[in-house]
């Protein structure tokens, strides 16, 4: 081979090697414009993705809250009559017993207080009557 050749040959060589460089070079500035626009694209989808997430986390997170207020209320009632059951057996009246004897009580009090009232004038007339009679009888002897 002689010099000419060769240098043809590392021309062409030269050449390919540059004309390689430069479509790699392209085709790096492609895919990146590439992932610019769908990148854009991509975040806008994730985005309403993960709005969707949310949306149905909250109706979860509200229902589970639902949920679990109402075990707690129907757990409170339950306690309610199981304690007030206990209490029925020990023999302690119920809040509802104790307002029926309280009234029960102050109206028994007003009927003594009257009574009480109404006696000494009974008694008072008794002893006018019996100090009357006495004196009468006095004077008759």
């Amino acid at each position: 081979m002689n010099t000419e050749q060769v240098t043809t040959g590392y021309k062409k060589l030269q050449d390919g090697l540059v004309d390689s460089t430069r479509k790699v070079w392209l085709a790096s500035l492609g895919t990146l414009s590439v992932v610019e626009e769908e990148s854009s694209e991509i975040f806008d989808q994730l985005i309403k993705k993960g709005r969707g997430v949310e949306e149905k986390g909250r109706k979860r997170l509200t229902k589970t809250k639902a949920e679990l207020e109402s075990g707690t209320d129907e757990l409170a009632d339950k306690l309610d009559r199981q304690v007030s059951g206990v209490l029925q057996k020990m023999g302690v009246p119920s809040s509802a017993q104790v307002q029926d004897l309280t009234l029960r009580v102050e109206q028994l009090t007003e009927q003594v207080d009257r009574l009480t009232l109404a006696q000494p004038a009974k008694k008072t007339a008794a002893r006018a009557s019996t100090t009357k009679t006495t004196k009468t009888a006095a004077k008759k002897a």
